[in-house]
């Protein structure tokens, strides 16, 4: 069983570097964990640094395509290399990978076939994050659940773990984003799974 964290990252030479050492190098249940960085047109060092912290895979946009077409691009190039699992994480440090075996653990289980982190469930993830974010993230969390009659409470949190299977159905067309359309998206095979 192989696990691929795929880390997108933009002009971030000054935390790459630590989450790439902090993702966990056993975890239960998974043979083999790798690492994929996904490079949108930096135009610092963060290639240099993916390099230097041995990134196991890396992908360069010539040019900044946006967090959606970097997403897309991460999940295809981690099902080339054969994941079984894929975890998404910042490359800004935001998260912290230690807590990646919880994430993946009710994939693991069977229970699930994607689970996302939140960053509302403890005060001291919100602390640097703008008031005017905090308002649009709450806003969008809340759409989201009447659209999908759910009780998430970060849909926008880039912390993520998929199941290939997950990975596959995914079919997504923003170029800026693709947090929210996940959600829908999933739920919508989901549906379409259940009437078959």
């Amino acid at each position: 069983m192989k696990l691929i964290v795929v880390i997108p990252c933009y002009n971030e030479e000054k935390t790459l570097g630590v989450v790439l050492q902090s993702i966990p190098k056993k975890i239960a249940g998974i043979k083999k964990i790798e690492t994929l960085v996904v490079d949108d047109g930096s135009t610092d060092k963060s290639l240099v640094v993916a390099k230097k912290f041995h990134a196991t895979h890396i992908v360069q946009h010539k040019r900044n395509k946006g967090l959606g077409e970097t997403f897309r691009d991460g999940r295809d190039a981690a099902l080339y290399f054969k994941a079984d699992f894929i975890v998404t994480i910042d490359g800004d440090g935001q998260f912290n990978a230690s807590e990646i075996p919880a994430l993946i653990t009710p994939i693991l289980q069977g229970k699930a076939d994607m689970v996302t982190g939140s960053r509302f469930l403890t005060k001291r993830n919100i602390r640097h994050m703008s008031r005017l974010k905090y308002i649009g993230n709450t806003f969008f969390t809340r759409m989201v659940n009447v659209l999908v009659n759910g009780k998430f409470t970060d849909t926008q949190c880039g912390f993520r773990a998929y199941s290939t299977e997950a990975a596959l159905r995914l079919v997504l067309s923003g170029g800026f984003t693709y947090t929210q359309e996940v959600f829908m998206n999933l739920l919508n095979n989901a549906n379409d799974a259940m009437s078959e």
